[in-house]
């Protein structure tokens, strides 16, 4: 028995090579590898909390040179939701907008807010990107990449959305379980050895 019988095979098959010419031209601070499926590294845990909202990582996902991180905001009724698309996007500058970020143990920050052009590698820096977002009712979900990888030390991820009362909240993880999960996480198109 077979579920998809009705589909004929390929008469041949692919080889995968196109990959080697994207990840030749990629940036690595533009967003994960496209031909890597990324290690969960870590689920979730609570950032911050009113009583009109909390917000929360859902997860992160580890790659091979940054980390893929999925935030939430939850509302607490249709009557403190908003429409948050445009005060959470990188273009926005309200000084009470919704701001998330992290430290890496040498001090280097990488914060949400601060873009205005176009994704440019400057060594030494970190940098935070936001990949996409969507809002559902009353929930809104933040997709960002971490570039680079976290230094081993200790890690902080903090947020601040004065608009919504929340102060900067900061909590601290260890990186360890990043880092060994992106030690993991490689081309699917590798041979496995």
């Amino acid at each position: 028995m077979s579920l998809f019988d009705d589909d004929a095979l390929h008469a041949a098959p692919r080889s995968g090579a196109d990959w080697e010419q994207q990840r030749l031209h990629r940036h690595p601070q533009s967003g994960p590898p496209a031909d890597e499926i990324g290690m969960l590294a870590l689920s979730s845990f609570q950032l911050a909390r009113t009583a009109e909202v909390v917000v929360a990582v859902r997860g992160i996902t580890a790659y091979s040179d940054g980390l893929h991180i999925a935030v939430v905001v939850i509302f607490a009724d249709h009557a403190r939701s908003e429409d948050i698309a445009y005060s959470l996007q990188e273009f926005s500058r309200s000084p009470g907008r919704f701001r998330f970020g992290l430290v890496f143990s040498d001090g280097r920050t990488a914060t949400s807010g601060q873009r205005d052009a176009p994704d440019v590698e400057v060594a030494g820096v970190a940098q935070l990107k936001m990949l996409g977002a969507a809002q559902q009712g009353l929930m809104w979900n933040g997709e960002y990449w971490l570039w680079p990888l976290p230094t081993p030390g200790p890690l902080v991820v903090g947020c601040r959305w004065p608009d919504r009362g929340i102060a900067e909240t900061l909590v601290q993880i260890d990186p360890a379980p990043l880092l060994g999960a992106a030690a993991l996480s490689r081309s699917v198109w590798e041979s496995a050895e």
